[in-house]
């Protein structure tokens, strides 16, 4: 799954170009409603193919890179801001890695130093070469974009690689990288100077950064370690909690099916949405309870119960207990 985050601006840039976003969305067998969500997630593979009939549709070629070239980095959220805020490019890079899957869960990014260069290397797992054309350019111009933010406007790589094979012209992509660009390598990369790792980055908030660190760390801890399915509807589901008590059409729209395939591909995993919403509440619940500044009325609301009690009573047949007598022990500790 990859946040809708990353296709903020992808019905102007569909225009644009000349396109109908809901022709886009159709061919792309997706609800064209899945491109006004401000949040929730969708398929990786369905972005792959959403970019793709972008391209065809709009008959320009690049789309990707151009979408990329529109698109405001700091949409992504907090991965992107503690990038900005890291002390170094190398360790900022670092923090790419470690907290990618925050935003794409199907992306696979390394650094690599191969004497004399280092390598950025991007990838995306369960998406063929050629189908993720559009997506892996328009990712690596956001990741271009992201460090000249923190290294300066004026930064190029020393060379851009690409796994897929290049088209007939290839000058649009020299243009916007400013650098030699090569197709059909062993994987897309960005080819670097080993000693740009070590450069501070200017603008970085030496108070800002831990917090946004911990913040992403108590992210990950809670992301959920089960099939990449339930996972993003339990996320869809969490999203939908702060709009009132979670329904079903809302959920679907938000992972960018139908509640009839949602509904199915849950009997299939061995549960059904009022258990998968029910279950995400406890969890919610017992990781709000941990910090002692939420109130009970508080965590209610967040959890999308419009009373207290209604909270109290399924917090009670979650653990057999209130939560003011689960958190006393929690404090203890």
């Amino acid at each position: 799954m990859i946040s809708l985050a990353a296709a903020t601006g992808l019905v102007e840039a569909i225009g644009a170009a000349g396109g109908d976003p809901r022709e886009v969305a159709r061919a792309a067998a997706l609800d064209p409603a899945v491109l006004s969500q401000l949040d929730g997630s969708i398929a990786c593979s369905d972005f792959a193919r959403l970019l793709q009939e972008a391209a065809r549709i709009t008959g320009d070629g690049c789309f990707g890179l151009h979408f990329g070239e529109r698109y405001q980095p700091k949409h992504i959220g907090p991965l992107v801001y503690v990038v900005l805020n890291s002390p170094t490019i190398g360790v900022g890079f670092e923090n790419v890695i470690r907290y990618l899957h925050v935003h794409n869960q199907a992306a696979v990014i390394s650094l690599d130093v191969e004497p004399p260069w280092a390598y950025l290397r991007f990838g995306l797992q369960g998406v063929p070469i050629e189908t993720a054309r559009q997506q892996t350019e328009y990712g690596m111009v956001v990741a271009l974009t992201t460090i000249r933010l923190m290294a300066g406007s004026r930064w190029t790589p020393l060379d851009v690689q690409f796994a897929h094979q290049g088209p007939p012209d290839t000058s649009e992509h020299v243009r916007i990288f400013g650098a030699p660009v090569s197709f059909g390598a062993a994987t897309n990369a960005f080819v670097i100077e080993p000693q740009f790792l070590e450069r501070q980055v200017p603008a970085a908030d030496e108070g800002l950064y831990p917090i946004l660190r911990t913040y992403l760390d108590r992210v990950l801890k809670e992301m959920p370690r089960e099939d990449r399915v339930l996972a993003s509807v339990r996320r869809a589901i969490g999203e939908s909690m702060r709009e009132g008590d979670p329904k079903l059409p809302v959920v679907a729209r938000k992972i960018g099916t139908s509640q009839r395939t949602l509904q199915r591909r849950l009997r299939e995993h061995g549960t059904d949405f009022k258990a998968l919403v029910d279950d995400t509440r406890r969890r919610f619940s017992l990781n709000y309870l941990k910090d002692r500044s939420n109130t009970p009325t508080e965590i209610a609301y967040l959890l999308g119960y419009s009373e207290v009690s209604a909270f109290n009573r399924a917090f009670r047949r979650w653990t057999g207990s209130t939560p003011a007598r689960y958190r006393r022990p929690q404090v203890a500790r």
